[in-house]
C-alpha cells in the first residue's frame, strides 16, 4: 500500500515512531561523546632510556614538563596528563601515555617515588596514581576537590609545577584543603592519615613540604604549623610573630622544600628542613636548623652530596656581582663565585637543583656552578639557533638533575591578559641542560 492512500492518521503514528526513533538514536550518540569517561592509553613502545644532555638549549615546547628519571617527560593540558620522551627531545613526540578523563578537569600533577607514580588531580574530587613507566592505573580514589577547573594556560605550567593543595613529602602525597590534610600511600592510593588543621580559613597562609613534614603559616597565631607527613602526628611551632614566610630551594613548587625564611616583629629567620633520616623501619621528622646566612634575601640552599649542605649567598640575587657558598650554621665561606671580568652579573635562579647553582644573564647564557667546590662547571647559550632571539622574563623555573625548564613571558604583560599576548612565542617553554 502506497505511503499516500493510508489513512492520515496511521501516517502520523508511523511518522511519530519514526521521529522517536530518531530522537532516540541521537540521543543515544550523544550518550556515547558526551558520558562522564575515563580513556587509559598505555604504553606500547619501550620506554626511552635515561639521557643527560650536554649543557645547553636542547628546545622549545609547547607544554611545560615534569622530567622523570630522565626518561620522559610528564605534561598536562586542561583535560589530560600524558607523557612523551626522550627527556632531551627538542620538541613534543607523541605520547607514550595517556590518561584523559571527561568531564573534569585537571587541577595538578606530581610525580615521586621509585618506580615513579604520577598523582593527578582533577576537579571531580578525584585522585589518581599513574604507573610512570607504563602508564597503567595503579589506583584512583575520591578525595577533596582542590580545584574546580584547570589554571595551566597554554604551557601548564601552574598545573605540574605549582599544584593547589597538592604537595609530596618524601614518599608521601598530600592534599590540603579548606581545614583537612591528608596523607596518601602513593603506591596504592590507601589514605595513611587524615588531620584537621587548627587555623580558620581567614588564617591560612603559605602551605608547603620538607621531606619529612608539611609546614603550614597560622597567621592568625603567627607561628608555623608543622605536622609529620607520615603520620600526620603535630609537631611543634616553628617562630613566633611570623608575618612573612618564605619556603626556600623547594624540589618542585612548595613541595620537598630544604628551608625556609621567615619575618616576623624580631626580624628575618630562617630554618633548614632537614631530609629524611630512618630509624628502624619508620621515617623521623627531622627538627629544623636555624641557619642565620639562609635569612639573606634570596639565599638558596644546596645539597651536593649525602650529608652536606651549603648555603649560597649574593649582595644581590637579582644581579650576582659576588656568589659565596657558607657553613648553613656558621655562616663560614666555603667558596667564592664571581663573574668574568667585563660579563654582565646573571641574576641567581631560585631552583631545586641539589648539587649545583645556576645562573642566568641579560644575554640568555647559563652558568652552572658547583654548590661543593665554588668551581664553574657549565656556561651555555640559552639561545636556540632556530629561534630568533626575543626578550623575555621567566614565569615557572623547574630543575630537575641537569635539566632545566623555563617559562619565558612576555616582558610587562599583565597576569590576565591573553595566552597569545602573555607568551612571547607559540613554543614559550624552553628546555635546556647545566
Amino acid at each position: 500500500m502506497a505511503w499516500r492512500t493510508l489513512p492520515r492518521s496511521t501516517r502520523a503514528v508511523i511518522a511519530g515512531a519514526v521521529c522517536a526513533a530518531l530522537v532516540a538514536g541521537g540521543g543515544i550518540v550523544l550518550w556515547r561523546v558526551f558520558r562522564p569517561t575515563d580513556v587509559v592509553t598505555t604504553a606500547t613502545r619501550p620506554l626511552p632510556a635515561p639521557v643527560i644532555p650536554a649543557p645547553g638549549a636542547l628546545g622549545a615546547l609547547i607544554s611545560a614538563p615534569l622530567i622523570v628519571g630522565d626518561r620522559i617527560r610528564v605534561h598536562a593540558a586542561p583535560r589530560q596528563v600524558w607523557a612523551d620522551g626522550p627527556a632531551d627531545f627538542h620538541y613534543e613526540t607523541s605520547a607514550l601515555w595517556s590518561l584523559r578523563r571527561w568531564p573534569a578537569d585537571l587541577v595538578g600533577v606530581v610525580a615521586l617515588g621509585e618506580p615513579p607514580v604520577v598523582v593527578s588531580s582533577w576537579s571531580d574530587g578525584m585522585l589518581f596514581g599513574t604507573d610512570a613507566d607504563t602508564g597503567r592505573t595503579l589506583w584512583s580514589v575520591h578525595g577533596d576537590t582542590l580545584g574546580d577547573d584547570y589554571q595551566g594556560r597554554r604551557t601548564g605550567a601552574a598545573t605540574v609545577y605549582d599544584p593547589p593543595g597538592l604537595f609530596t613529602a618524601g614518599q608521601t602525597v598530600l592534599t590540603s584543603k579548606d581545614k583537612t590534610l591528608t596523607g596518601y600511600d602513593p603506591t596504592t592510593g590507601s589514605v595513611r592519615w587524615r588531620v584537621d588543621l587548627p587555623a580558620d580559613d581567614d588564617c591560612r597562609g603559605t602551605a608547603f613540604t620538607a621531606a619529612t613534614q608539611f609546614l603550614l603559616h597560622d597567621t592568625c597565631t603567627g607561628t608555623l604549623l608543622r605536622y609529620a607527613a607520615d603520620t600526620g602526628a603535630a609537631l611543634p611551632p616553628l617562630g613566633t610573630a611570623l608575618t612573612a614566610v618564605e619556603p626556600v630551594s623547594c624540589a618542585v613548587g612548595a613541595s620537598d622544600c630544604l628551608g625556609v625564611r621567615t619575618t616576623g616583629t624580631d626580624g628575618r629567620h630562617a630554618w633548614l628542613l632537614p631530609p629524611a633520616a630512618t630509624s628502624g623501619t619508620e621515617t623521623v621528622a627531622g627538627t629544623p636548623t636555624a641557619s642565620e646566612p639562609l635569612a639573606a634575601p634570596g639565599a638558596v640552599v644546596a645539597e651536593p652530596a649525602e650529608g652536606a649542605t651549603v648555603v649560597v649567598t649574593a649582595p644581590d640575587p637579582a644581579a650576582v656581582t659576588e656568589l659565596t657558598g657558607r657553613d648553613p650554621v656558621t655562616g663560614e665561606v666555603r667558596w667564592t663565585w664571581r663573574p668574568q671580568p667585563g660579563d654582565p652579573a646573571p641574576a641567581l635562579l631560585p631552583t631545586g637543583a641539589r648539587d649545583r647553582v645556576l645562573l642566568v644573564t641579560p644575554e640568555h647564557t647559563l652558568i652552572a656552578v658547583n654548590a661543593e667546590t665554588g668551581k664553574e662547571l657549565s656556561r651555555s647559550t640559552l639561545d636556540l639557533y632556530y629561534e630568533d632571539p626575543f626578550p623575555y622574563t621567566l614565569g615557572h623555573v623547574y630543575a630537575s638533575g641537569n635539566y632545566l625548564v623555563l617559562e619565558r613571558l612576555r616582558p610587562d604583560t599583565a597576569p590576565e591578559a591573553p595566552d597569545s599576548t602573555y607568551y612571547p612565542s607559540p613554543r614559550p617553554v624552553l628546555l635546556a641542560a647545566s
